[in-house]
């Protein structure tokens, strides 16, 4: 086992050296890269997107308001954003990594990238090894497949894929061990993380109960007050006080107690029927988003009868959720942690002689998405 986590750590570092060279080729063609890429420093390569609302929660704070328009608002082609849209624990994860070290953002971004894109593909190794019952060599193609795949260059960003998929995979693992008071533990990060955070519970405890026994034995033993099983089950307690804290803290900063609802107008999502956020626009962002979108749904509807019912919740309630603000600008982000999907593309060629080929092809196509 060993040797298989010493070459995740040496193809995590690897990929970070790759995505810089290939930023640099791609400079000498493309005039508008090049002031983004030549000019700034190689950990800087990384800063994309989010990573400047993340900036600005963690050097700022979140502001007190008072005026409920200027948490968020979106109208025709007037719009106002502000970071209440984003859950604290990144930005403020930078912050004190900032103040403990005497570094600037992007130092450290890039030592927290480092920390949290090596816990995830480690964490995914383990989880292919302890859940899925998979051995360790195989294991290790799994995982390389993770790393590779398009897309998923958002582990080694400066945003929060790496973080939440870390504390994700731990909690299944931590299941797995019956090492509930760890559950618990990580539940509190989880659920700071990301907005979707609290909702990642259901399937947990859903896994929860797999582990116990199933279904029926767990409810009959729940039914009898099986106090050992009661007292485990409190572990999932964590992540409601949590959230139930941040929206008292929201309340406090802001008049809302779900502050960072409110914000997401700013960026022109609402709640609607999930479907209906399929190719509302004419872009082409919005039209491969949608696209992708139904063939991973096609994909989850394939492998239904293949999965346990606690991550095929996982699959639906990652999808759908997001789907629901009306929005896909960020749906290959969600579904680049949807690690049952890594698991069973990779099944499709783990035996194949050209399954290195096949991770190379991945890894040119996860170039090409990483270039926008």
């Amino acid at each position: 086992m060993k040797k298989y986590i010493l070459g995740i750590i040496t193809i995590t570092l690897c990929l970070k050296v790759c995505y810089f060279i290939f930023s640099l080729c791609v400079a000498k063609f493309d005039s508008e890269y090049q002031t983004a890429c030549t000019t700034s420093e190689f950990i800087s390569v990384f800063k994309k997107n989010d990573s400047f609302w993340y900036q600005k929660a963690a050097e700022e704070g979140y502001p007190k308001i008072t005026n409920p328009a200027d948490l968020g608002y979106s109208s025709g082609k007037y719009f106002k954003q502000s970071v209440w849209a984003h859950f604290p624990l990144y930005p403020l994860l930078i912050r004190y990594t900032e103040r403990l070290f005497n570094l600037n953002f992007d130092q450290s971004c890039f030592i927290l990238s480092i920390i949290f894109s090596l816990s995830s593909f480690i964490g995914f190794y383990l989880l292919c090894i302890h859940l899925l019952k998979i051995n360790e060599k195989d294991s290790f193609v799994y995982t390389l497949t993770l790393m590779l795949f398009p897309f998923h260059y958002y582990f080694n960003m400066y945003y929060t894929e790496a973080l939440f998929f870390t504390f994700l995979v731990f909690s299944f693992l931590s299941i797995t061990k019956k090492n509930y008071w760890l559950t618990g533990l990580m539940l509190i990060p989880l659920t700071l993380v990301r907005p979707n955070g609290l909702i990642t519970i259901i399937p947990l405890f859903i896994y929860f109960m797999e582990v116990e026994g199933g279904f029926k034995y767990f409810f009959n033993r729940y039914l009898k007050f099986d106090k050992v099983l009661i007292l485990k089950s409190l572990c999932f307690l964590s992540a409601p006080i949590t959230l139930g804290v941040y929206c008292l803290y929201q309340k406090q900063m802001t008049n809302h107690y779900f502050a960072f609802v409110q914000a997401q107008y700013g960026w022109y999502k609402e709640f609607m029927f999930p479907f209906m956020g399929l190719f509302r626009r004419g872009d082409f962002t919005t039209q491969f988003n949608s696209i992708y979108v139904l063939v991973v749904m096609v994909l989850a509807v394939f492998i239904w009868k293949k999965l346990p019912l606690s991550l095929n919740v996982l699959i639906w309630i990652s999808i759908l959720l997001p789907m629901a603000s009306g929005s896909v600008a960020c749906m290959p982000r969600y579904i680049s942690v949807l690690f049952p999907f890594t698991v069973f593309i990779t099944s499709l060629f783990i035996k194949s002689k050209y399954r290195f080929f096949i991770l190379g092809g991945l890894f040119c196509l996860q170039l090409l998405t990483f270039y926008p």
